[in-house]
């Protein structure tokens, strides 16, 4: 195609219509200049004089050149080049600021600068890859009609459903109307879920910033279209967001559980936060504490298990061949306090004596645990008699219907490490259980610096976003602080939505992800707008969000 398919030459009378709208605007209105500079990574247009700045309106097009965030397009011999102007200028002389104050618009000669986007391959443009434009390339304001053909080539791969033969059965059906271009209120944009999600989706900003208005727009239209999601909400705004219809809802420690035989040790030293390598001792204690119970329990005893004068060789036997991990929760504080012996030799063998020593040093992890245990939500949630959360969540991965899934974490994220080993938990039983045979699903987590130190190497959702993509889950991410997300999570994103950060910290820790244009707009962004920014998509846009019409409990009380 070249630039005359794009633009009428002349305008003519509408016939039999008074719709002006029915009327092309010849192209010589939407010319600005010439390309003066060709650069690597951009190229600077020379526009021929002042008069061209003019903001005019024609017809039904409202033309405003002198300004920048908007795309023109080149007419070169390469090709139809498609750009982003980020900077328009008018060099500072004596004569330029004469010319200007006496109104002689011909002899001041303006200057832009411009992104090359993509080059024109068919019916959609395409990265320019080698190909650039060259010097003294006309350049146009682009039309509506260049936008959506730019819109609609956003995407840079076209996902495809193929059978054994690597055929095509369909293409994968876009998000509808998921966003809006920002500055424009009639282009929408639409996106093929795997652009979002392929490598993983985070979306940051600060409060009030529209992050939670665009992560629910987002999973509106990710239940709509029928894509299974796994939701884990930690403060239960999502709870009315979707009918239980469209979704399964549970609140863990209310209608569903976990059994103490479904986990292993590690488990627990998370949980009770004794992981650390200073604490390698009150973890030892806390692991032979749960391994008495465990023996206890296997056994058909109700009460904690007294070491005290007991022999150690067949005790301790009997206590590692114990297979169930199954123990009475309510009895560990108890049980702790009952690890605290020592072996001494007695009429030739080896006894276990009470240690007062000991005792005093296992002072600080009895009062852990019992903080941690006083909460009747925690107690709630190891109940065997209430749904099994891993049965749950086996059938929900197994279902072969696109039925969504949402997991309340209000009642026991209350502390870090509880919400935190929680979220762990679950993310690693994603990854152990799903399999390429099970439908695809997304898992989102609002807020995950909560459940993830920025430290960690080795954790379900770090496994889930190296591992994942294979195994079909995706992860929906949200966070206010994407400082506070470890560098080797950060690292495996591939889509961001940005919206309004103005903590500097916060901007360098996501500044890889943008050019250098870019970065500086983040701190200006109002409620809703947004920087989308993919290796799936040509170029960062900026967008708007609007909001999906769906309950949302995350209103601001007036004070």
């Amino acid at each position: 195609m070249t630039i005359d398919h794009f633009y009428t030459q002349k305008i003519e009378e509408p016939k039999g219509s008074n719709n002006w709208n029915d009327v092309g605007v010849p192209k010589s209105n939407f010319y600005i200049g010439m390309i003066s500079q060709v650069y690597r990574d951009s190229a600077y247009i020379q526009v021929e004089n002042l008069s061209l700045f003019n903001h005019r309106n024609i017809r039904l097009v409202s033309l405003i050149p002198n300004s920048i965030n908007y795309f023109v397009v080149i007419d070169s011999v390469q090709g139809l080049f498609i750009a982003e102007i980020y900077q328009s200028r008018v060099n500072s002389s004596a004569s330029v600021h004469e010319a200007m104050n006496r109104g002689i618009k011909e002899n001041v000669y303006p200057e832009m600068a411009v992104n090359v986007i993509g080059i024109l391959d068919g019916n959609k443009f395409k990265l320019a890859g080698l190909k650039t434009v060259g010097i003294t390339d006309k350049v146009y304001i682009a039309n509506k009609k260049i936008i959506s053909m730019y819109l609609n080539s956003i995407e840079v791969n076209d996902y495809q459903s193929k059978d054994t033969y690597g055929k095509t059965i369909e293409h994968q059906k876009p998000l509808e109307n998921l966003m809006k271009l920002d500055g424009s209120e009639s282009q929408s944009l639409s996106l093929q879920p795997n652009t979002l999600f392929d490598r993983h989706l985070m979306v940051v900003g600060t409060t009030n910033s529209g992050k939670s208005t665009s992560s629910l727009t987002i999973l509106d239209k990710l239940v709509s279209a029928k894509k299974k999601v796994l939701i884990l909400d930690p403060t239960g705004e999502y709870q009315n967001s979707f009918s239980e219809n469209e979704i399964d809802k549970f609140t863990l420690g209310l209608d569903i559980s976990l059994n103490t035989n479904d986990v292993e040790d590690q488990f627990w030293t998370d949980f009770f936060n004794v992981s650390s390598a200073e604490d390698s001792n009150k973890a030892s204690v806390l692991s032979d504490a749960i391994a008495s119970l465990r023996f206890q329990k296997s056994i058909g005893q109700s009460h904690c298990l007294i070491k005290d004068q007991q022999p150690v060789n067949p005790l301790l036997y009997n206590i590692n061949n114990v297979k169930s991990k199954e123990f009475d929760l309510s009895l560990l504080t108890n049980q702790i306090r009952n690890e605290a012996v020592k072996q001494i030799q007695d009429s030739g063998q080896y006894k276990f004596k009470k240690d007062g020593n000991l005792f005093n040093a296992s002072t600080w992890l009895i009062q852990k645990v019992t903080y941690f245990l006083k909460s009747s939500l925690i107690k709630n949630f190891f109940d065997s008699q209430q749904e099994n959360l891993f049965e749950k969540l086996k059938k929900f991965i197994d279902s072969k219907n696109s039925k969504s899934l949402y997991l309340n974490l209000s009642r026991i994220s209350k502390t870090d490490t509880a919400g935190r080993t929680i979220v762990d938990l679950i993310s690693k039983f994603i990854i152990d259980n799903k399999t390429t045979n099970n439908p695809a699903l997304v898992l989102f987590i609002d807020e995950v610096h909560r459940y993830i130190s920025r430290y960690s190497e080795e954790n379900g959702l770090i496994s889930i976003a190296r591992e994942g993509r294979k195994k079909g889950v995706f992860l929906f991410l949200t966070t206010q602080n994407p400082k506070d997300v470890p560098e080797v999570l950060l690292g495996q994103v591939g889509t961001m939505v940005i919206h309004r950060l103005t903590h500097s910290e916060e901007i360098t820790a996501i500044q890889n992800y943008l050019n250098q244009n870019t970065v500086s707009e983040i701190p200006k962004l109002n409620q809703g707008e947004a920087i989308l920014t993919s290796i799936n998509l040509l170029q960062d846009i900026h967008v708007c969000f609007e909001k999906s019409g769906r309950s949302h409990d995350n209103s601001t009380p007036l004070l």
